[in-house]
């Protein structure tokens, strides 16, 4: 994938003659889409935040099929969860946002499974590229211990309809240098070049939505029972926060110290608080965790 000269729409006059501006647009543009060839809807050479020109689309009544990429190679104001803002260098990152239509009669506690099977479709796009990766509640993936992606999800009224908007980011070319440069401590961050992974970023992406395509679709299509199924219990397996001593920051400044026991049916985390009996659980729909020793 390489960098365009403006924004990249899936639509051309031509479809085998791609006008100047087109140009260099990932490569499966103006091919058919398959499982491992998504509709490009846009990509551009820089934007703000994709999560936010896909809201922006949707909002103005573009009519996106499911999955639909529209992605950039430098993201300049990207936001992660509690709005903290991130950067990297044009080039060095996978970063695109594709909308996922609800259904009407998806059941509520389901939808919070979507930014947890994201992590689990990265984590297998990553198996593929040669990174063994793994999750941390509720939505990053690490190589052990070290960020690789991030995940926000965000849900869109239009026309009638909800949607879930995915964004993901992850780190595909970055140096050790990019990461000291950018302020990320040293043991923090890692990138699919860091750990001697295939850094191509059109199979990566291929690649991930094809896994997203099935992961996202299991939990609408299994509603309230998705929480016992076969792809919750692969992200349950997958997810290292599960086991783990924690200390939770949670909205408002309190912090629960304890141990990551499991995901409940809405992939809120359980905590067992430090001290208490071996059943007592607190449930925990937000909040920034740290990892704080194996259990």
């Amino acid at each position: 994938m390489v960098h365009s000269d403006g924004p990249i729409r899936a639509t051309s006059a031509d479809p085998h003659d791609p006008s100047e501006g087109d140009r260099g647009a990932p490569s499966n543009l103006y091919e058919e889409p398959n499982l491992r060839n998504p509709v490009i809807h846009e990509w551009t050479t820089a934007t703000a935040s994709t999560n936010d020109r896909l809201v922006e689309l949707l909002e103005a009544g573009a009519d996106l099929p499911d999955f639909a990429v529209v992605g950039t190679d430098h993201q300049t104001a990207g936001r992660g969860r509690l709005d903290r803002v991130w950067t990297v260098p044009p080039g060095r990152a996978l970063t695109f946002s594709v909308p996922v239509r609800v259904p009407s009669d998806t059941p509520a506690d389901a939808l919070g499974w979507l930014p947890v099977v994201t992590g689990v479709a990265v984590r297998a796009a990553l198996a593929e590229a040669g990174v063994a990766a793994q999750l941390k509640w509720p939505n990053d993936v690490l190589v052990d211990g070290r960020k690789i992606c991030g995940i926000l999800a965000r849900m869109v009224v239009h026309g009638g309809r909800t949607s879930v908007v995915i964004g993901a980011g992850v780190n595909v070319g970055l140096t050790a240098d990019d990461l000291r440069a950018g302020g990320v401590p040293d043991g923090a961050a890692t990138s699919v070049l860091l750990e001697g992974g295939r850094t191509d970023r059109d199979a990566l992406l291929g690649s991930l939505v094809a896994h997203l395509r099935r992961t996202a679709t299991a939990v609408l299509d299994e509603g309230s029972a998705f929480a016992e199924g076969a792809t919750a219990a692969e992200a349950r397996a997958a997810m290292v926060t599960l086991g783990s001593a924690v200390r939770v920051h949670l909205p408002g400044g309190d912090q629960l110290v304890g141990t990551a026991v499991d995901l409940d049916a809405h992939a809120n985390l359980l905590v067992r608080p430090d001290g208490a009996a071996e059943d007592a659980t607190v449930r925990v729909a937000a909040g920034d965790v740290v990892h704080v020793r194996p259990a």
